[in-house]
């Protein structure tokens, strides 16, 4: 949601500047993975016995099909950047993760129908 309202603030036009998009999509998704690996190997973390098992390919998936589900509210504008994302979803080596994360996906779409773009 941050990232749709910096978009329209900075006035990026986004049939030019896709690929940046792309570029700033994948970064924040691949950050967001080392977050997480970083935070399960805190202090804290191991004084718990806490165990985070996430796989890249896991986090990638989900991330990607968050933005996809945010910027798909606006498809007019940003209908070059949703088929990259929808390519990117439908590659061979995430198709299991539909089925894996059908219940996280409905859980976390359903705030986003309630939000008024």
């Amino acid at each position: 949601m941050k990232m749709y309202h910096y978009l329209r603030q900075w006035g990026l036009d986004v049939s030019k500047g896709r690929a940046f998009i792309l570029r700033t999509i994948r970064q924040t998704i691949r950050f967001s993975y080392s977050s997480i690996c970083i935070k399960a190997g805190h202090k804290l973390a191991t004084q718990h016995r806490a165990r985070v098992i996430v796989q890249k390919s896991e986090v990638t998936w989900l991330g990607t099909h968050a933005f996809h589900a945010v910027f798909s509210r606006k498809p007019h504008a940003y209908a070059g950047l949703l088929k990259s994302l929808q390519f990117d979803l439908s590659l061979h080596k995430y198709r299991r993760f539909k089925k894996q994360f059908r219940e996280v996906i409905a859980e976390g779409l359903s705030p986003l129908t309630l939000l008024c773009f």
